[in-house]
């Protein structure tokens, strides 16, 4: 009992401590590229396109869009008023949550910046073409988003078309961050507990001995169908990945696992179904399944 308690406060106060800091970073490093970005230009270049450039500019758009699965969805909507093509804003909806800076940090901290790096350049690979792919099956007739078109559908963020410097970038960057830290602080907290109690509770021989009961391709599975179902916040997945990771859980189902957590969940799914005919949603859920086996796959060749 007293090593548990040991082992969950060190946990959290030691990673709690590294997570702020990381989450500083890369924040204030998003909000410095989203001033980099040619806002008006890159929505312009992707209304009324479905190719395969449009796609990949979408789904960039998504990686540099620190969004849950939830949040998404307004944006989608207004990229859909606004004319933006099928296969791009497809390839948005996917990549937001899919390819997101959770997992990317993970890897980064647990096995370094080879893995970290190729999940974001696979994840955009697989949801670039994901974009394309739902768009040449005519998915796009199952949406029913109406409503009269608007221009003010902004996918990447809200800088403003010039690049004002760097010391003035930095200084708007650091208070995004600042502010996006507050705003994350209740996901942050319930991740370090969760990832506490995995750290000090959970039994290194129960977790390891339940994972060396199943073959890997059938454990890549069952880590998507539990992930699917839940609601983890990318910060969320940084310090139950640790957690799992400390304990010896392998990192390509992990990946699969928060992946699937993250890139979908119940409230999308609600909120999806006011958007798109039934079809279409279950097209959406079954290639965020796809997308994390993939990318859980590539990232256990690759470590």
């Amino acid at each position: 009992m007293g090593e548990g308690i040991i082992g969950f406060s060190r946990f959290v106060l030691m990673d709690g401590t590294l997570l702020v800091g990381l989450f500083l970073l890369i924040t204030w490093l998003v909000v410095l590229v989203q001033q980099r970005v040619p806002f008006q230009s890159m929505q312009t270049s992707l209304l009324g396109a479905s190719n395969w450039k449009s796609s990949f500019v979408a789904s960039v758009g998504g990686v540099i869009t620190p969004f849950c699965s939830c949040s998404t969805i307004p944006v989608l909507s207004g990229m859909l008023r606004a004319g933006v093509g099928f296969a791009p804003s497809f390839a948005f909806l996917i990549s937001s949550p899919v390819v997101n800076e959770g997992v990317f940090a993970l890897l980064l901290l647990t096995h370094g910046p080879v893995p970290a790096t190729i999940f974001i350049v696979a994840g955009l690979v697989i949801t670039s073409a994901a974009g394309l792919f739902a768009d040449k099956l005519g998915l796009s007739r199952h949406v029913t988003l109406g409503g009269k078109p608007t221009t003010d559908a902004r996918f990447v963020g809200s800088g403003g078309p010039t690049w004002p410097g760097f010391g003035p970038a930095s200084r708007f960057a650091w208070l995004g961050a600042t502010q996006e830290l507050r705003k994350s602080a209740p996901y942050l907290i319930v991740g370090l507990v969760i990832g506490g109690l995995i750290y000090g509770a959970v039994p290194r021989d129960m977790l390891l001995g339940a994972v060396d009961s199943v073959s890997l391709p059938m454990l890549f599975l069952i880590c998507a169908l539990i992930g699917l179902p839940l609601y983890i916040s990318p910060l969320m997945a940084i310090p139950i990945g640790l957690s799992l990771i400390e304990k010896g859980f392998p990192a390509g189902p992990l990946v699969t696992f928060l992946v699937s957590a993250i890139g979908t969940s119940p409230p999308e799914v609600a909120l999806l179904l006011r958007m798109f005919r039934l079809p279409l949603v279950i097209a959406h859920t079954l290639t965020v399944i796809l997308s994390a086996l993939a990318l859980g796959a590539i990232v256990h060749v690759v470590i």
